[in-house]
């Protein structure tokens, strides 16, 4: 049989070999040798292994320490790798789909490795620029707009209104397009994060009374007025996980901003310049296509609506109108000329969902600008060299064997396991009943402040009738979400992930009684339990779907089980206890995973 090497097998995995090791997370911790010599002996990294206990969930890992827990842990990534054998062995490398897989994956990790060095990286938030984000994010705005398609309608509008002195309502009203027009520009009030994030930059450092210069969004140039500006109230504490979402949040915005900058500079640069005659030619031949190849009579679900737009529509020209240059730019200084002829050849070459579907000028444009940046994308790519790196090479053995997992799994158990019969999923039923459990549930209500003193206050004040639990929701939490429904939350269940810190709480309570205060997001967390559902073994017809899965998980773990276990008497596996010193102990990964806060000393009181 033919041996394969070990560049098209490796993947996550790091394989070197102990002599030649340049860290200590290229130690290798397991060495697996295929006895029936297809494979090319397989290693798996200290660092591997480590980087997997950092990664995978909690429950992933065994509480037990030392080498026993490293043991058992490493029996998962063991089974992967003996996946991948059993698929090499099976000739998986030589399926025809894995060169199209690898070139999308290559593309694709270019992409994110040219972004990361590009727009993400830089998109990083210092505590400063955060606590400049909160500042401003959930502050109300009273806007006046002047918004119109035509730029010198928007300069002349921005000129009369600054330094003419004019109203800016009454210019509003006369030339702005917008609805708002009919109330002199006025726009609602609205939040920061309510307006579009090129209005949020224009606006936000805004005096009131002071005027944008008109910017573009889309096709429409806007021109903004501040009349009002009001801090919101009840703003929460910048700490703890709302600290950790606020960063988040000013760390998306900025990364955006700066995507959106980057490419229109890269736009800008492009300097497109269109052919009127070819455009307008170009425009009824995709009219004429369109008509052709799409009914025109009116769809009947949205299902067909889609299907119409999956349509590819590609316009016909003759050899002459081909010939005529559509536009003219170029790739940071590579000049470059589409043909009408080469226009209908993209429309070839992309899903027919991205075609154009009617000849309006801007949405040609807007095909070609796409065309134009995806262009420049590849132009930065190869100037960065991103494709030929080490991190593409050890990405792309990754993802190969990734694809030798799936379709193995997919070839030898998905398809060999036949649909379950209707008595085996009601057997199966029967026979793991305690599996289709309802846990109990609980309907609660809640109230976050910012302290614990103050929770331990309202429950004071609540305990000895000064004031209602609602109407202390209603005035004082600080969780807008459950806020805006009384601090209701129905159908809490036992075991639920979401709202963990209520589990310690909820379910030792009777109901109308109130319990906290505990540690929550943002705050402290009181907590009144208002109706109580008891455990219930649920119907076979309520959980028929769930349990025909389980039905055929069962057959396929039972066959992927015999299938490993096939593959493990052909195969040593050696683990090098050597290097089991540099291993994390799982049971220290695990305390460290699962430990935290659990707040102050939680107080019941009886409401009657």
């Amino acid at each position: 049989m033919r041996k394969f090497t070990a560049f098209f097998v490796l993947a996550a995995v790091v394989a070197a070999l102990a002599a030649g090791c340049s860290s200590v997370d290229d130690k290798p911790a397991i060495r697996l040798t295929d006895n029936e010599g297809v494979v090319e002996p397989r290693e798996v990294s200290v660092g591997y292994i480590n980087e997997r206990l950092d990664r995978v969930p909690a429950e992933m890992i065994p509480d037990i320490p030392g080498d026993e827990g490293k043991r058992q842990f490493m029996d998962e990534v063991i089974r992967k790798e003996l996946l991948v054998i059993y698929g090499i062995r099976l000739g998986i490398l030589n399926d025809d789909r894995l060169p199209g897989a690898l070139e999308y994956f290559e593309d694709t990790k270019a992409e994110e490795m040219l972004r990361d060095e590009l727009i993400v990286n830089p998109a990083q938030v210092t505590p400063e620029e955060v606590e400049d984000y909160y500042s401003v994010r959930d502050d109300l705005f009273q806007l006046q707009e002047i918004s119109t398609m035509d730029e010198d309608v928007a300069n002349d509008a921005y000129q009369r209104v600054t330094e003419g002195g004019e109203d800016f309502g009454r210019v509003a009203t006369e030339v702005s397009t917008g609805g708002s027009a009919q109330d002199e520009g006025r726009m609602p009030v609205a939040t920061w994060t309510d307006l579009h994030p090129l209005t949020r930059v224009a606006v936000r450092y805004l005096e009131t009374g002071a005027i944008t210069p008109p910017h573009k969004i889309g096709a429409t140039w806007y021109t903004y007025k501040l009349l009002s500006r009001k801090d919101p109230p009840d703003l929460k504490p910048l700490e703890g996980s709302h600290l950790t979402g606020i960063s988040a949040e000013a760390r998306n915005f900025k990364r955006n901003m700066l995507e959106y900058y980057l490419f229109t500079e890269w736009d800008q640069s492009s300097n497109a310049i269109y052919s009127d005659d070819a455009i307008d030619l170009c425009g009824t031949r995709i009219d004429e296509a369109a008509l052709a190849a799409i009914p025109q009579t009116e769809a009947s679900s949205s299902q067909d609506n889609m299907e119409r737009a999956r349509i590819p529509v590609i316009p016909e020209f003759t050899d002459e109108e081909a010939e005529m240059e559509l536009l003219a730019y170029n790739i940071f200084g590579d000049e470059k000329v589409v043909t009408l002829g080469d226009y209908a050849q993209m429309c070839g070459e992309v899903p027919g969902i991205e075609t154009v579907k009617t000849g309006d000028r801007v949405r040609i444009e807007s095909f070609m600008k796409r065309t134009i940046q995806r262009e420049s994308i590849e132009a930065k790519i190869q100037e960065g060299g991103y494709r030929s790196g080490q991190e593409m090479q050890d990405y792309l053995e990754q993802r190969t064997e990734e694809f030798i997992i799936d379709i193995t799994y997919d070839q030898q158990v998905v398809q060999k396991v036949d649909e379950p019969t209707g008595q085996e999923i009601r057997d199966y039923y029967r026979s793991n009943l305690e599996s289709f459990i309802e846990p109990a549930g609980v309907d609660v209500q809640q109230l976050i402040v910012a302290t614990e003193a103050q929770a331990n206050r309202i429950l004071q004040r609540v305990g000895s009738g000064e004031a209602t639990f609602t109407n202390m929701v209603q005035t004082l939490s600080i969780d807008t979400w459950s806020k805006a429904k009384d601090g209701v939350i129905p159908t809490y269940r036992q075991g639920e992930r979401r709202l963990d810190y209520l589990q310690g709480v909820a379910f030792d309570l009777e109901i109308g009684e109130i319990g906290g205060p505990v540690r929550a997001p943002g705050g402290y967390a009181l907590v009144k339990v208002l109706a109580q559902y008891p455990e219930r073994q649920m119907t076979f017809d309520e959980v028929a779907g769930v349990v025909k899965q389980s039905v055929v998980s069962t057959k396929r773990e039972a066959l992927l089980t015999a299938l490993l276990e096939d593959a493990r008497n052909t195969v040593t596996v050696e683990f090098i206890e050597e290097n089991f010193q540099h291993i994390k102990d799982p049971a220290e990964v695990l305390k460290e995973k699962t430990g935290g806060e659990t707040g102050g000393e939680s107080v019941t009181i009886k409401m009657n």
